[in-house]
C-alpha cells in the first residue's frame, strides 16, 4: 500500500478544511438568520378569503432550535366532511432572515362519515416580525391515503388557510 505524498496529503486536508468550514459558515448563517423565530406560537388560522374576523381554528406551532416543528388545533376534534385529527409534527428549515418553511403531518382518525384514515400535510410558509413578536403567513393542507408518501410535493391547491400569531412568552 502505498503512502501519500505528504504535498498531496495536505491539498486533501486544505480541501476538506475549506468544505467543512464553508457548511460550518452556512449552518451559523442560517441558524443566526432564524434565531428569533424559535418559540411557540398562538395562532388564529382563517381560511383562505374568509373575512378577518371569522377565524376557523386556534393552534400553538412550536418551532425547536433543532429544526422541530409541531402543531395543535382547536380542530382536531373534526368538522362537517373532515373528520378527527391528531396533533401534528414535522420539522421547519430558514429561508431566509425571519422567514420558514415547515413541514408538519398528522392523522385523521376513521369515524361512521369517514372509515379510512389519512396522513394529512400541512405546509407552513411564514414571516416573523421581531418587533411585535408575531408570526403571519400561509398553510396549505393535503390529505393523503395511508399507503401513499406525504413527503412526495403536494398536487393540487389543498385546503388553504392564512395564519397570524403571537408568540407566548413565560411572564
Amino acid at each position: 500500500m502505498a503512502l501519500m505524498n505528504p504535498l498531496r496529503l495536505i491539498c486533501v486536508a486544505l480541501a476538506a478544511s475549506v468544505v467543512l468550514c464553508g457548511a460550518i459558515k452556512l449552518a451559523v448563517a442560517e441558524a443566526g438568520a432564524c434565531h428569533d423565530l424559535v418559540g411557540t406560537y398562538l395562532t388564529k388560522n382563517f381560511a383562505k378569503g374568509a373575512g378577518s374576523g371569522d377565524f376557523t381554528s386556534r393552534s400553538v406551532i412550536v418551532l425547536s432550535g433543532s429544526g422541530q416543528a409541531s402543531f395543535t388545533d382547536s380542530g382536531e376534534g373534526g368538522e362537517a366532511g373532515f373528520g378527527p385529527f391528531t396533533d401534528g409534527r414535522g420539522s421547519w428549515r430558514c429561508i431566509e432572515a425571519n422567514k420558514l418553511h415547515a413541514i408538519t403531518l398528522d392523522f385523521t382518525t376513521p369515524t361512521t362519515e369517514q372509515p379510512k384514515a389519512d396522513i394529512g400535510r400541512l405546509d407552513f410558509d411564514l414571516a416573523y416580525d421581531p418587533a411585535s413578536k408575531t408570526i403571519k403567513g400561509t398553510a396549505v393542507l393535503r390529505l393523503v391515503p395511508l399507503g401513499s408518501d406525504p413527503l412526495a410535493p403536494g398536487k393540487g391547491d389543498g385546503r388553504q388557510f392564512e395564519i397570524t400569531g403571537q408568540r407566548v412568552e413565560a411572564p
